[in-house]
């Protein structure tokens, strides 16, 4: 157990400088090329979707660079294969065994270098089954998203309610990994035609030394790798995702502009080219089927852009309801913003108790990072596992958020 806090501890801690320095030089870069560039197409290209999709392929390096180098120690000293051998009886009434372990606890800080974790487990059915799991560990791309839907639900007078409401959400994402791990191992066979031997036998090696030149070199080989293969999928996806929410309404009129600020105008003018974006036009096209869940065409935005990355949620909130990027630092300006949100037309809340609820459900179980589509493709040699992940995770989120909204209504919580 200390062992795994450590490496959890590593991953989640040791990892946040680096990746908030690689994002801060990302964002100078963005900067940067749009100064230079000047106000046109090829700059917002560049500084609005290359550079951004390019940080967010190399950000996870920390994060992977560490976890390998960690799990080689362990491996190398004979110590992984003794913590496997703990917890292999457990996981295995769920079709899982010891060596899941480690890639589950990865999961809480992100993904992606949990489903490349996974590789040390040698059973091609257990690791896809590990590997189709992991999404639903609440990794720590959730966390802005749960800590502005917990602020939303929490009174100010008794903040510690807060906390109550962040644990219990990592004990309902827990609970919900092993009955679904439970169920989709009835269906393994299915899906992995391959006959293996689904006994969990490993070599207890003697207590020893680990090289750490060797270590090293093969951490660095997991990481270059992962930029390698997963790069250009990512890199691709994230350009999509910037034409959808630029086009076609690239350049918006603005009126009264000469009494705006430089800023002001830029806030206006980004708020505006995504309310006319085609990601706006999907957004009020899925609004039918927003509507069971309490929500709008602007939260549809909203859930379309996080399929890049979840945590962009909160931008795409703060961009939609005109909230400047000073006021972004402070959620209670966005909070403000989200309470005083009507339904087009009416004087019905958008946000309440029971819609912030079933958005907390809806980001439990929705599979919403394409970095992690394009790893699980690549891990699993494949698209099976990925559209697997999207499908199941995707309708069963929308399902049980349909169902908590509703039957909080009925309830009385509105």
């Amino acid at each position: 157990f200390i062992m795994m806090s450590i490496i959890f501890t590593a991953i989640f801690w040791i990892a946040q400088p680096f990746m908030d320095w690689i994002n801060l030089g990302f964002e100078n870069l963005s900067e940067l090329s749009g100064e230079l560039l000047g106000e046109n197409l090829l700059s917002d290209l560049v500084s609005g979707g290359l550079i951004p999709g390019l940080g967010s392929v190399l950000v996870f390096l920390p994060q992977i660079l560490i976890l390998f180098f960690i799990l080689e120690l362990l491996e190398d000293s004979g110590y992984l294969a003794r913590g496997a051998m703990l917890v292999d009886k457990p996981l295995s009434k769920i079709g899982l065994n010891g060596r899941s372990f480690v890639p589950m606890l990865s999961g809480f800080a992100c993904a992606i270098p949990a489903t490349m974790a996974a590789r040390t487990i040698a059973n091609k059915k257990e690791r896809f089954l590990t590997i189709f799991i992991l999404p639903l560990m609440s990794c720590s791309a959730r966390i802005p998203v749960y800590a502005l839907l917990v602020a939303f639900l929490t009174p100010k007078d008794k903040l510690y309610l807060g906390g109550i409401f962040f644990t219990l959400i990592y004990i309902f994402s827990i609970a919900a990994s092993l009955i679904i791990a439970a169920i989709a191992n009835k269906f393994r066979d299915r899906i992995v035609k391959e006959k293996e031997d689904s006994s969990f036998i490993i070599e207890l090696p003697a207590y020893r030394k680990p090289k750490l030149w060797i270590n090293t070199k093969h951490a660095y080989k997991n990481a270059a790798q992962y930029v390698k293969k997963a790069g250009p999928v990512i890199l691709i996806l994230s350009l999509v995702l910037w034409v959808l929410t630029t086009f076609p309404n690239f350049d918006p009129s603005i009126p009264d502009a000469d009494k705006l600020s430089a800023d002001e105008v830029s806030s206006v003018k980004n708020s505006e080219r995504l309310a006319g974006s085609y990601a706006a036009m999907m957004g009020k096209f899925i609004e039918p089927v927003m509507k069971p869940m309490g929500m709008d065409w602007r939260i549809g935005v909203s859930l379309v852009a996080t399929f890049a990355a979840r945590e962009v949620f909160v931008s795409s909130l703060a961009l939609i309801f005109r909230v400047t990027e000073e006021d972004e630092e402070n959620n209670s300006t966005l909070l403000t913003a989200m309470q005083e949100a009507t339904f087009e037309g009416t004087e019905q809340k958008l946000f309440t108790p029971s819609t912030i609820i079933g958005l907390v459900v809806f980001f439990v179980f929705a599979m919403q990072c394409l970095s992690t589509t394009a790893i699980a493709r690549k891990e699993t040699g494949g698209w099976k596992i990925p559209i697997l992940q999207i499908v199941v995770f995707t309708a069963l989120a929308y399902i049980l958020a349909v169902v908590t909204v509703n039957g909080l209504k009925m309830m009385g919580v509105s």
